[in-house]
């Protein structure tokens, strides 16, 4: 059976699918927006079209001034990422991780987690709504963008990802090779 993904529609989302980048939006808006437009389709379906976005959970870990940088391996589902670096864990959400779309993308923020990187969090914090314009991934994705601090333990899928934790201001050596999602949020970070 195929993977099912949960979006909502650009419509649904008005003005923020068509601002690029890391959008400080209240979370009590984008909540209700998913609570009350989110829904499941074939993730093939998801993929390529530009009138839905997958709401993506998207943590970026940090322990005091330093930040986990990820690079993705060849065997990462996303082929179009392969080999690139991130700053960001995340991923789909499916209707297994709930019953009401927020639910769902609650549940499945923790699970994304848990599968992909042993940490302990102290505490998060939100930072926005990150929608890229950029390339065709980022244009059918919409990131809800976390900042948490965390005692990093490795990665529980040694074989998608290596990385380290690495000081904030090294990891601009790294920009280039980043996703852009990366790019936004370590932009913004460098920022702050």
């Amino acid at each position: 059976m195929e993977e099912r993904v949960l979006v909502v529609d650009v419509d649904c989302l008005g003005e923020l699918a068509t601002r690029n980048g890391l959008l400080a939006l209240p979370l009590d808006e984008i909540r209700e927006r998913v609570r009350r437009f989110g829904r499941f389709v074939p993730r093939s379906d998801a993929e390529h079209d530009e009138s839905m976005r997958q709401i993506i959970p998207y943590a970026v870990f940090k322990n005091g001034n330093e930040h986990l940088l990820m690079k993705r391996t060849k065997k990462q589902g996303e082929a179009r990422l392969h080999d690139m670096y991130s700053i960001g864990v995340g991923g789909h959400i499916n209707p297994e991780d709930g019953a009401y779309p927020w639910e769902a993308f609650e549940n499945g923020f923790e699970r994304e987690i848990r599968e992909e990187v042993s940490v302990e969090i102290h505490s998060t914090e939100y930072l926005g709504i990150l929608n890229d314009l950029q390339t065709a991934v980022s244009r059918v994705h919409m990131g809800i963008v976390y900042l948490a601090e965390v005692d990093f333990n490795g990665f529980n899928e040694v074989e998608k990802f290596t990385g380290e934790m690495v000081h904030l201001a090294m990891l601009y050596k790294y920009r280039e090779k980043m996703e852009t999602w990366s790019q936004i949020v370590l932009e913004y970070l460098l920022s702050r």
